[in-house]
């Protein structure tokens, strides 16, 4: 019996994402951020920089807004004066996690070739 919850990971042109999908935007280290636009065309662009920047492109690249979220890599704790902490490694210091995440409004934008295959999630 299949576990609902599992995730399956495939690859499709970068072309082909639509807002919602969760690209893993290095493969290996499981760094999965989610769409937050697709701009093939000027049309398509909500900026005048991605505008621009897609009129010099002609066609052959895709613009692609993700979020970004930073994984936290420790455990976490809270200290004497009920700060939250998150230990560090052995070359660095704990850190509060106010240090480490990403903040609310965190935005990523990524240029691939409108054939280049992304790994993304299945819904």
């Amino acid at each position: 019996m299949t576990d609902p919850r599992a995730a399956v990971e495939f690859r499709l042109p970068a072309a082909s994402l639509t807002k919602g999908d969760l690209v893993n935007t290095t493969p290996g280290e499981d760094d999965w951020q989610e769409v937050v636009g697709v701009f093939l065309a000027e049309s398509d662009a909500k900026s005048d920089e991605i505008r621009m920047l897609l009129g010099q492109l002609g066609g052959r690249y895709v613009v692609v807004q993700l979020t970004d979220l930073a994984p936290v890599d420790g455990g976490l704790y809270f200290d004497d004066g009920g700060t939250p902490m998150i230990y560090g490694d052995d070359e660095s210091d704990d850190l509060p996690v106010s240090d480490i995440v990403s903040s609310s409004d965190g935005l990523r934008t990524y240029l691939y070739t409108k054939y280049e295959l992304v790994s993304v999630r299945a819904r």
